[in-house]
């Protein structure tokens, strides 16, 4: 074996540990008595009581739970693994940014809100830029860059309407 099939071969091995640690840390968040949030707190989201979480404490993990995603998708992405190329990337991110968005919606974080707007914004245009390139590049079809179209301008017309004054004023 020579020097380029060696490091070939280590950063396939590599991947492959990073893919399964991803999945691991999935299958204990899906665990009861997983730590999702703080370690202070252990949080099990097929055991848990709806009576008793408030609708806040919902939007938190959900954030926390899309920040594990991107902490994945991330991962994935560096070790250039097929599944994560630079679309899923940008997607998980704006998935993330919705979420916050969510979160801040209801707390009544103006600023943070229309921070998280921006970058769910800032996101989808990296999405739909790594969509264009693929479909130059023959790899995706014209009904997948249509709906990267699509989630961009939602998200666009979304931070016009928080940022905008309210109407008839």
């Amino acid at each position: 074996m020579n020097y380029y099939q060696i490091k070939k071969t280590a950063l396939f091995a590599a991947c492959i540990l990073l893919l399964f640690g991803g999945l691991f840390c999935l299958h204990l968040t899906a665990q009861p008595g997983s730590l999702i949030g703080s370690p202070a707190q252990p949080v099990s989201l097929v055991d848990l009581n709806i009576e008793e979480t408030s609708e806040r404490e919902l939007l938190e993990l959900k954030v926390a739970v899309h920040r594990n995603l991107v902490s994945l998708t991330t991962a994935a992405y560096k070790a250039d693994l097929p599944s994560a190329d630079i679309t899923a990337l940008a997607e998980s991110h704006a998935h993330l940014a919705a979420a916050e968005a969510e979160l801040y919606r209801y707390t009544g974080e103006q600023d943070k809100l229309r921070a998280a707007l921006k970058e769910k914004a800032e996101a989808l245009t990296d999405k739909l830029r790594g969509a264009t390139l693929m479909f130059e590049a023959g790899a995706l079809t014209r009904a997948v860059l249509g709906e990267a179209e699509l989630q961009l301008l939602d998200a666009l017309l979304e931070l016009k309407q928080v940022s905008a004054p309210p109407h008839g004023t």
